[in-house]
C-alpha cells in the first residue's frame, strides 16, 4: 500500500523506477539518493573487478507526488 504525502527526510520513494532513499528536503528541493549499476573493470593483467558507484543525488520538487514506500 503506498501512500502520498509530503516528503521527509528518511523516506524511501519509488523514483526511476526503483527505490531510492530521500537524504535531505528543504523548502525549495529534496534530494534523492539513486543507487547506480554496479561496472565490471577488467584490468590489463587481471581478473574482472566488480565497482559500486556511489548512489547519484537527483533534487526534485518537494511537493512531488511520488509514491512513499516507507517511513
Amino acid at each position: 500500500m503506498t501512500n502520498i504525502f509530503t516528503l521527509r527526510a528518511g523516506d524511501l520513494v519509488e523514483y526511476a523506477g526503483q527505490p531510492c532513499r530521500v537524504i535531505r528536503v528543504s523548502e525549495s528541493a529534496a534530494v534523492v539518493a539513486v543507487v547506480q549499476k554496479p561496472r565490471t573493470i577488467t584490468p590489463r593483467f587481471g581478473k574482472p573487478v566488480t565497482i559500486q558507484p556511489a548512489p547519484k543525488l537527483e533534487r526534485i520538487s518537494p511537493q512531488s507526488e511520488i509514491p512513499i514506500l516507507n517511513r
